[in-house]
C-alpha cells in the first residue's frame, strides 16, 4: 500500500523494522533542536548591504594638514629708521642738538613720514595665501540615513504562496544528500533506507505559508499541513497511518523555526526569507535513531 503524503514526514518506520531494537540504555534525552549550532549558522536577509560609516569631516570642509598650510606666516616687522650721528672724537664733544633748526625737525620728522610702510616683504612661496581653499569631497556623515535600514523582519513577512526555484540543481543536492547518507548503512538496509528517506523528502514545487496574528499554517504540496500558535504550546496530531507528532513553531533571530518530533525521530525546519521578503529559503534537518548522521538539505523559493 503506498504511503499517504503526511506520513512521508516520518523517517524512522522503516529503518527501525530493519534495524536491531534499541536496548533501554540506548535512550538519551533528545537535544533542544533551538539550541542546534546548525539553526544558528543559518543566515537571514544575506541581501541586505552593510552601511559603512562616513569619516566625519573637520570644521571647515578641511582636514588639519590643510589648515596648517593654509595659514599664513606672520608678516616680518620693518625696521626701524636710526638717526645717523656725525663722527665724533674722543676729544671732542657731542654735538648739540639744533634748536629752532629745520634741518633738525626734518631729522626728527623723518622717521613719522618713513612710517609709510615700505614695500612688505614677500610671503615665502613654500605656503602662499590660497585665494579660496577647495572643498574636499567627502561624503557628510548623515548621508547614510537618507536611506533607511530596512526593518526588521517579522513573523508577518512570511505568509504568502511560495513556488520552488531551486531548478534541478537543488533536485539533485537532495538526491545527494540522501546517498551520502545511505551510505554510512549497512549494505542489507541500504535499498530499502533511499526508498524511504527519498519519500519523506519531496521537492515541494508550492509552499503556501498562512499567518494570523500569532498562528501560522504551513502546508506543502505533498499534502503535510499544520497549524501552530508562534513560540506557543505543542500541538499533537496523528497522522493517516496512526503516527503521532508533536509540532511546534519558534521564531529565532528573524527565522521561524518547526520542530516536528515523532517517536524515534524528528525533523527540523527553518524558514529563512531575504532582506527585500521575495526570496525564501527552506532548510531541513532530520534526524533519527538509525540514521549515524542527520541528512539536511535546503530549497529555495520566491514569492508568487
Amino acid at each position: 500500500m503506498k504511503s499517504s503524503p503526511s506520513s512521508a514526514w516520518l523517517l524512522s518506520v522503516g529503518l527501525l523494522v530493519l534495524g536491531a531494537c534499541k536496548s533501554d540504555g540506548d535512550d538519551k534525552p533528545a537535544a533542544d533542536p533551538l539550541a542546534d549550532p546548525w539553526v544558528d549558522a543559518i543566515e537571514t536577509g544575506a541581501d541586505e548591504p552593510a552601511v559603512i560609516a562616513e569619516r566625519e569631516p573637520l570644521p571647515g570642509g578641511q582636514d588639519s594638514a590643510s589648515i596648517a598650510e593654509a595659514r599664513p606666516p606672520a608678516a616680518e616687522l620693518a625696521m626701524p629708521i636710526v638717526d645717523e650721528a656725525e663722527p665724533t672724537t674722543a676729544n671732542s664733544p657731542a654735538p648739540a642738538a639744533p634748536r629752532n633748526s629745520t634741518a633738525a625737525a626734518a631729522v626728527h620728522e623723518a622717521p613719522a613720514i618713513d612710517e609709510q610702510p615700505a614695500e612688505p616683504a614677500p610671503e615665502p612661496a613654500s605656503a602662499p595665501e590660497p585665494a579660496a581653499a577647495p572643498e574636499p569631497v567627502v561624503e557628510p556623515k548623515s548621508a547614510p540615513s537618507a536611506e533607511p535600514s530596512p526593518a526588521p523582519i517579522t513573523s508577518a513577512d512570511f505568509h504568502g504562496s511560495w513556488r520552488y526555484v531551486g531548478g534541478k540543481a537543488q533536485r539533485d543536492d537532495v538526491t545527494a544528500a540522501i546517498e551520502a547518507t545511505v551510505k554510512q548503512l549497512a549494505r542489507a538496509i541500504q535499498g530499502i533506507a533511499r526508498k524511504r528517506l527519498t519519500q519523506a523528502n519531496p521537492v515541494d514545487n508550492v509552499l503556501d505559508i498562512v499567518v494570523s496574528g500569532d498562528k501560522i499554517t504551513t502546508t506543502f504540496e505533498s499534502g503535510f499541513t499544520v497549524t501552530c500558535v508562534i513560540d506557543g504550546a505543542t500541538v499533537h496530531t496523528t497522522g493517516n497511518e496512526g503516527e503521532k507528532l508533536a509540532v511546534r513553531v519558534r521564531s529565532k533571530n528573524n527565522k521561524l523555526v518547526q520542530i516536528m518530533q515523532g517517536k524515534d525521530g524528528a525533523r527540523t525546519v527553518v524558514y529563512a526569507l531575504s532582506a527585500d521578503r521575495k526570496k525564501l529559503t527552506v532548510h531541513h534537518k532530520i534526524t533519527a535513531d538509525r540514521l549515524p548522521e542527520p541528512l539536511t538539505y535546503r530549497l529555495s523559493y520566491a514569492r508568487k
